[in-house]
């Protein structure tokens, strides 16, 4: 008799303890709310920087900060976003290719494009949130066609191409506002 009384106070004792570790969670459950909520963040990051893409290209005020670089053949260089960049404010644009170890003309090792721009026109895609941007820069130094893809998320690649040569430069980096940019501006021939 003295054996069933003390189990059924175990068991009392037991559940009445389980019942207050109810509030308490175990690590799985916490590293799973953590990952929710991570989850969230970043969804809630991704929402806010797709609705400053919109921004930038519907104003045509941006800055594309190229880490890497194609050639007409499709060989590809990693760069320095800070020295490789395209750059648009409503009328006026920037091209520049440079490395930040050698000097060229530009004084960052390679060469800066100013001119003016025309024909800048945009398409969203409806579906995936995408753009597409073409316009032409008009330079003292010639005349070149700009054709950018952006996902929602900022990421871009654009397509350089002058009239005056067979080749086309091809950047990919990331899109960003000015006042948000790091790139440096080397001088324009």
């Amino acid at each position: 008799m003295r054996k069933i009384v003390f189990i059924i106070i175990l068991a009392m004792l037991g559940s009445f303890a389980n019942a207050q570790d109810t509030g308490k969670l175990s690590k799985r459950e916490q590293r799973k709310l953590l990952k929710e909520e991570r989850k969230k963040e970043e969804a809630n990051a991704a929402a806010e920087y797709a609705k400053l893409v919109d921004y930038m290209v519907k104003n045509s005020e941006f800055v594309l900060e190229a880490d890497m670089l194609f050639d007409k053949y499709g060989n590809s260089q990693p760069v320095s976003s800070t020295v490789n960049f395209i750059s648009v404010d409503s009328t006026e644009g920037v091209l520049q290719v440079g490395s930040p170890m050698y000097l060229g003309r530009n004084g960052v090792g390679g060469v800066t494009i100013d001119g003016n721009i025309s024909d800048y026109e945009f398409t969203k895609n409806e579906k995936r949130g995408s753009y597409t941007i073409n316009y032409n820069l008009i330079s003292p130094v010639g005349s070149y066609d700009v054709n950018i893809s952006v996902s929602e998320s900022g990421r871009a690649d654009a397509r350089v191409s002058g009239n005056f040569s067979s080749g086309s430069l091809r950047y990919s980096g990331k899109l960003v506002h000015p006042k948000r940019s790091r790139v440096y501006k080397g001088m324009a021939l």
